[in-house]
């Protein structure tokens, strides 16, 4: 357990020393908010809802995503050409100490990233926040879950940044643009829609969106939890049966 604790603190560490991770995982996010928060683009889409509270929950699922897709798959490839992931199988760590470890370290910073937005978008732009603590946790941590196993595994099979870029370009933009992040799902046409309803960040953006605007309710959110369930658990064989720390 120690060894563990160590490694957890290790992981975290070294995220938050790195200037470039701060800004694209806090900053960037922010900056995107704020810009949305002030363009009027609820009167274009005709949303029901105020935009600023529309698309809160809908950003904190992009950055989720944006975390493990882009931010840890990268950041693996980096540690491959630096290294590090060399030195650290030669230690007699298991892998499974190593990658459990840091995915608990990047889902920390993942919560921690959905309160700074959720504190910017209530502060800045009286963005509704119901207080749905217990649904918006569970939701956050299960989407920040499936798309870190979704970054290992980008990272299992890339060993540098050019090999890595396009897969993480051709995965995480349909994620981005066909899903309800930005506008709901009626905007899109039928056959886009069919496709969005398939990803797992519509789930989570409709999950949180859901927890945001109304009281507790599990029962709400049980659908949205369901599908991302299932992708966790096919994510999480799939990486446990192909994923090799290596360098």
């Amino acid at each position: 357990m120690s060894s563990f604790y160590q490694l957890f603190l290790a992981n975290f560490k070294m995220f938050y020393r790195e200037k470039e991770g701060f800004y694209w995982t806090v900053l960037m996010p922010a900056f995107i908010y704020t810009a949305l928060s002030i363009i009027p683009i609820g009167k274009i889409i005709n949303s029901q809802t105020v935009y600023s509270s529309f698309v809160l929950p809908g950003i904190i699922a992009m950055t989720i995503m944006q975390g493990g897709i882009y931010s840890l798959a990268y950041w693996m490839v980096d540690l491959k050409a630096r290294g590090v992931t060399k030195r650290l199988l030669a230690t007699p760590l298991k892998q499974w100490q190593l990658v459990v470890s840091l995915v608990c370290a990047r889902l920390v910073i993942v919560v921690m990233q959905a309160v700074i937005l959720t504190l910017l978008g209530v502060l800045a732009f009286r963005a509704q926040f119901a207080g749905n603590i217990i649904s918006s946790f569970l939701l956050i941590v299960a989407g920040g879950a499936i798309f870190l196993l979704v970054g290992l595994l980008i990272a299992n099979y890339a060993n540098s940044y050019d090999s890595a870029a396009p897969i993480t370009s051709a995965v995480g933009l349909p994620l981005t643009f066909l899903s309800s992040v930005f506008y709901p799902l009626s905007v899109l046409p039928e056959a886009l829609q069919k496709i969005a309803k398939i990803l797992p960040i519509t789930y989570l953006a409709e999950g949180l969106r859901t927890a945001y605007l109304s009281a507790f309710d599990l029962k709400k959110i049980a659908f949205d939890l369901a599908i991302l369930g299932i992708w966790l658990a096919a994510l999480l064989l799939i990486t446990v049966k192909v994923f090799k720390l290596k360098e």
